[in-house]
């Protein structure tokens, strides 16, 4: 019998939670992950380094039914959150990060990196403590709300002068409204975008402001996952009325 979606979210949440204990324990999980991994430009993250990152992070949450800070619905959650706790895993990402910067920029460099105060915060400090010597590079914060995901239009950190070019660094996109939002954050202040970046790009190419921004803009993702979403009204795990979890009520594990 199906469970029924009026289950308490934490009793969902745990249940999510011994599931995902289950298969990364079991002998499915690399084929699991395998078949997420797309292809990237920037392949200096092999499709192993990238599974073996989140093997190790257990950031991923398969078999769930999550309502992601958009509102979409989602079968599969990445929970950026669960990387983040590891210096090891930050500081892999960043010199990866930091490499596209020298390689795309090297003659040109931008004065900064505009990120959120989230957990990107420290992909970004990272990865400018591993450019210090090489392409010095500022980051500036603006404020994130960690009940609602959204991010703030002022700077809790840092500045940006008229005609200075910034890179807008956020921990995972889905439509890029987001990083996007970062863009816009430097604009307003006189400033210029010199290109994007993002771990994890979490779709299935099915929003035309992604497919906008990495068309426009030097773009840069570590990570290319194929996660379908949806809207609440197209959900068939809804239909299905499988529990409904909130992405901000994830536990860790």
């Amino acid at each position: 019998m199906l469970p029924s979606i009026e289950k308490p979210a934490d009793a969902a949440a745990m249940e999510i939670v011994e599931r995902q204990r289950t298969l990364y324990e079991g002998p499915e999980i690399d084929s699991m992950l395998e078949h997420l991994i797309r292809e990237t430009p920037h392949p200096t993250l092999s499709p192993w380094d990238i599974q073996q990152l989140l093997r190790s992070s257990r950031a991923l949450y398969f078999d769930s039914h999550v309502e992601v800070v958009s509102g979409h619905h989602t079968g599969l959650y990445l929970r950026f959150e669960s990387i983040a706790r590891s210096p090891d895993l930050i500081t892999r990402i960043a010199a990866n990060m930091a490499e596209w910067i020298v390689d795309t920029f090297g003659n040109d460099p931008p004065a900064g990196i505009i990120t959120t105060s989230s957990d990107a915060r420290l992909l970004a400090q990272r990865t400018s403590d591993l450019l210090a010597t090489r392409l010095p590079i500022r980051v500036v914060l603006t404020p994130f709300d960690p009940q609602t995901g959204k991010i703030g239009t002022d700077m809790v950190q840092g500045s940006i002068a008229t005609g200075e070019r910034f890179l807008a660094l956020n921990d995972v996109t889905t439509r890029g409204i987001c990083v996007n939002k970062l863009g816009t954050v430097v604009t307003a202040h006189g400033g210029q975008i010199a290109g994007m970046m993002v771990f994890a790009r979490r779709d299935s190419g099915q929003f035309p402001l992604l497919a906008e921004l990495t068309g426009t803009y030097p773009f840069y993702f570590s990570v290319d996952l194929e996660m379908p979403q949806w809207e609440p009204a197209d959900c068939h795990l809804c239909k299905e009325k499988k529990p409904l979890v909130l992405w901000r009520d994830l536990p860790a594990w």
